[in-house]
């Protein structure tokens, strides 16, 4: 079973890649960290240093579920760093993403910080009390609604084409504002504190997974698409009812094994929802479906997830 969510996992990573590259408003990922018992980064050029004051950052289990899949434990001025100058600068458009959990709606801490203590030339990315932060040009936004202990996936896109900041949160939209501008000295990348004057204020108060930077203003289809191939994995526990899928391949009704099961979701490998089935007689219907692979997300009588299984349509 361990395996079985280990592939589900690398797939919805590898399918949200593939979208990142493919995506019109040409994003390019610059760092990707996922945090899983690591401070490495997955594309290999901005791994991360721990300035730890008191040996207090440490990792607790991922918003997937995955033992050590998320890091935490930033007290006081406590910070990840790259070693070199990250290369977004200037006005340069750009979009960053991360999934987070709050301990306590302290009134701001820090998820991504860059640039310098110095009017309109600092950038913070997090939240301040219960709301997603942005600060750029000395300029503050917050918007939504974070709970504690409850993991959100929050996202900001600075657009320099059209002077605008753009917050989400699970994957909408929650504001926006056309009057901003930005000159982000460059400067080393910081994980969980800012540049803040006093950097004791702004430690992450929380737990934060799978943080992604990327040069770019990306439109709401591309961070809905992040939110969409991460969050397959949130509550989904295959170890709790053991079940398999037969035939796999299928040509069209696709059997379980378990009759507890009463409704699927089926998503493509990008992540996208095709469609939605009741089961009867412990089988679905997939003759309408184009040949490829799916992932089948099923529910007991209660809609609470049982598990996700990879189906291949012939």
């Amino acid at each position: 079973m361990k395996q079985k969510t280990t592939f589900l996992k690398s797939a919805f990573i590898m399918a949200a890649l593939f979208i990142a590259g493919n995506n019109l408003s040409a994003q390019t990922l610059e760092a990707h960290y996922k945090f899983d018992n690591s401070i490495t980064d997955e594309t290999g050029n901005w791994n991360l240093t721990a300035t730890d004051e008191d040996g207090s950052i440490t990792y607790e289990v991922g918003q997937d579920g995955t033992a050590n899949g998320a890091i935490t434990g930033f007290d006081r001025a406590d910070f990840l760093s790259t070693v070199a100058n990250f290369p977004i600068s200037g006005d340069a458009s750009r979009t960053m993403t991360a999934w987070i959990k709050l301990i306590a709606l302290t009134p701001q801490t820090t998820v991504v910080g860059g640039g310098e203590n110095s009017p309109g030339k600092k950038w913070t990315f997090g939240h301040q009390g219960s709301k997603v932060r942005a600060e750029i040009n000395g300029k503050g936004m917050g918007v939504g609604t974070l709970e504690l202990d409850v993991w959100s996936h929050i996202a900001v896109v600075w657009d320099k084409d059209n002077s605008t900041v753009r917050i989400y949160q699970n994957g909408e939209l929650k504001g926006s504002n056309t009057t901003w501008s930005t000159n982000t000295t460059e400067a080393p990348l910081l994980i969980g504190n800012d540049y803040n004057a006093n950097p004791s204020d702004r430690g992450f108060n929380g737990a934060m997974d799978d943080v992604r930077i990327y040069t770019g203003a990306a439109d709401d289809a591309f961070i809905k698409n992040i939110y969409d191939t991460t969050v397959l994995g949130v509550n989904d526990n295959v170890a709790k009812t053991s079940f398999n899928a037969f035939p796999n391949p299928v040509l069209d009704r696709l059997s379980f094994s378990s009759d507890k099961i009463s409704s699927v979701e089926i998503y493509n490998i990008l992540g996208a929802k095709v469609t939605s089935q009741k089961v009867i007689n412990k089988s679905i219907d997939m003759s309408s479906l184009s040949k490829g692979i799916y992932m089948v997300k099923c529910k007991d009588a209660d809609d609470q997830n049982m598990g996700t299984l990879k189906a291949i349509k012939e």
